[in-house]
């Protein structure tokens, strides 16, 4: 957290001095996420992970939390995120592809 933190104060520097609090400190932990998209912004649906409905028996991916936001706010979150995955020596390699078992797997429905 203190590298986002020390990367947006960075970036505001030449604007103005910029304090952060927080209103709330606990944190959901996410492990999995759904993105919907318009052409105006990018909403990320996050999930600790599936779960089966003991009534049903099917897997549903209960959603805890949901964040929208302008295009240009999610190329400013993509680059920061690139930057600390570049620097922790992880992330996805420019043109490489998400593997199948990472991608959901969307039912055919009958109409």
């Amino acid at each position: 957290m203190k590298i986002l933190e020390n990367q947006v104060m960075a970036e505001q520097q030449n604007k103005q001095q910029i304090k952060v609090r927080y209103n709330e400190t606990s944190a959901l932990f996410a492990s999995q996420f759904i993105i919907n998209t318009s052409a105006e912004d990018i909403t990320i649906n996050f999930s600790s992970g599936p779960m089966n409905d003991p009534t049903s028996g099917e897997t549903i991916l209960p959603v805890h939390t949901r964040i929208s936001m302008t295009m240009p706010g999610a190329r400013r979150l993509h680059a920061v995120l690139g930057n600390i995955l570049a620097q922790q020596g992880g992330g996805q390699v420019a043109g490489e592809e998400i593997p199948a078992n990472a991608q959901a797997r969307i039912p055919d429905i009958k109409q």
